[in-house]
């Protein structure tokens, strides 16, 4: 898998939230051509951050169809602080469920994920970022600063 670029990195000043236990809006192309959004657990892995599906829903359909996706991942303590995430994802099987796995490790301090039925097929998508932007607005003045990466 390549590395995003230095201009694609998520900056240090946003490290707390895609290290806590956040959930991203993940914004996507449905087939028609319309635009879905959900709210997704992640993991950030250090350089990724990484989100799963059941291959039988349509966020896998969407995303099998058209990679680009957008990521807005917002600090629960000031909403007016968040990181957005361009980019496409890479698509692979989770067949050990070792990434879901991660994910109740993460959101539900459990081993294994309990929700999946027999038979269900779990997909990870790895978001490989183009463009990654960090926001915040001083509460205090209404500022807006911009303290990380813009680049298109």
């Amino acid at each position: 898998m390549q590395k995003p670029s230095e201009k694609n990195v998520i900056p240090e000043s946003h490290y707390d939230i895609v290290r806590g236990n956040n959930y991203a809006q993940v914004a996507m192309v449905m087939p028609d051509g319309s635009l879905a959004n959900n709210v997704v657990a992640f993991v950030w892995d250090g350089e990724y951050v990484r989100f799963s599906t059941l291959k039988a829903r349509q966020k896998y359909k969407n995303l099998a169809n058209d990679q680009r996706v957008a990521l807005c991942i917002v600090d629960p303590a000031n909403p007016w602080r968040y990181l957005e995430i361009r980019g496409t994802v890479e698509i692979s099987e989770d067949t050990d469920r070792s990434f879901i796995n991660s994910i109740a490790k993460k959101y539900m301090k459990q081993d294994v994920y309990p929700f999946d039925k027999p038979g269900d097929e779990r997909i990870t998508f790895t978001v490989k970022p183009t463009r990654v932007r960090a926001e915040y607005v001083h509460a205090d003045d209404g500022k807006p600063e911009n303290i990380g990466i813009q680049r298109g």
